[in-house]
């Protein structure tokens, strides 16, 4: 890429001028001052390659020059994001209750991680946090654009098997004071939980009245299917056997949460389809805005061309002392 390319029609004109002038005079030549012709005639016959060289050097460096007029450059394209992000954080229950093994790929909690970490593949420019909650509630991962380590994070979650209950509102609560003092376009919460709110000192009720004072938005959803379902325990012998078990979801309690906070009512995923098809339907509601803007940053090589245009006409000196012959 050449920033002044006019200086390249030159070339088309200086070259011809300069190759004419040369056939002209080499029909026309002056007689050389020496007075050994016959021994200099003998070294460098009229076909030599040494009488046409010096020439040569001085056009390659006149191309140089002209070259370097034009300020040739690389440009390397790049790409600036602007624009305010939502921040979002996913609150996630560990409780025993989520290793009922009714959604796959293998209980309620890996499905709930496979498709939140599919949900964060798709976002861009957004802050976002994690808060996991069984009877206490703990930030997992503060708001970061740091995609890679969140993704980790969410990997590494596992069930709280020491827990003894569910803290839905504490949780929630917690989620709260993650986004309440953001600066983000807009401030979400994705609550997914399977049980009901029966530890901890705040409950469901006061934390989404919480969430609403500080403009934040919830997505409640209830993770798994209704009626008995298989749940993991370890027998007598130490071995990981099933029973079946009702887990009843306060689906009433979260739609208070979702009407609260103005996301009208909760959803409930009895597989992981249904969860997934949750999370696009979120991902198309709590869109980004954001500009992207192309430059380019230039890196000039026009001194590339005069530093060799300069050993040309070195060169071209060089060679015509001792050949003494008289070229245009």
């Amino acid at each position: 890429m050449f920033r002044n390319p006019q200086y390249l029609w030159l070339l088309l004109v200086l070259i011809p001028i300069f190759l004419f002038e040369f056939f002209y005079r080499s029909k026309h030549k002056a007689r050389l001052p020496y007075t050994r012709i016959d021994v200099l005639k003998s070294v460098y016959k009229r076909s030599s390659l040494w009488q046409f060289l010096p020439f040569a050097l001085r056009i390659l460096a006149i191309v140089c020059i002209i070259l370097a007029l034009a300020r040739p450059r690389d440009a390397r394209k790049k790409t600036e994001v602007t624009g305010k992000g939502i921040d979002i954080v996913v609150a996630l229950d560990v409780s025993g209750s989520m290793q009922a093994v009714d959604l796959k790929p293998t209980n309620r909690l890996e499905a709930a991680k496979k498709v939140a970490l599919n949900f964060l593949n798709k976002r861009h420019n957004d802050k976002i946090g994690l808060v996991t909650f069984s009877d206490f509630a703990f930030t997992s991962c503060p708001l970061t654009l740091d995609y890679t380590l969140l993704s980790q994070i969410v990997k590494d979650v596992q069930i709280d098997e020491s827990a003894q209950g569910t803290a839905i509102g504490l949780g929630l609560a917690t989620a709260v004071g993650r986004l309440r003092d953001s600066d983000g376009k807009s401030k979400v919460i994705i609550l997914l939980t399977d049980g009901r709110n029966n530890a901890g000192d705040i409950g469901p009720g006061e934390a989404a009245e919480l969430a609403a004072t500080y403009g934040i938005k919830v997505y409640p959803i209830g993770v798994g299917k209704e009626g008995l379902v298989d749940y993991p325990y370890r027998n007598f012998f130490g071995k990981t056997s099933y029973q079946k078990v009702d887990i009843p979801i306060d689906m009433e309690t979260l739609n208070d949460i979702a009407k609260t906070t103005g996301t009208t009512v909760a959803r409930r995923a009895q597989s992981t389809q249904e969860l997934e098809q949750i999370f696009s339907r979120i991902d198309k509601l709590e869109k980004t805005e954001y500009k992207i803007k192309n430059y380019y940053e230039y890196k000039e090589k026009f001194w590339i061309f005069l530093g060799l245009a300069f050993l040309l006409m070195v060169l071209e000196f060089i060679l015509r002392i001792p050949l003494k012959i008289y070229l245009p």
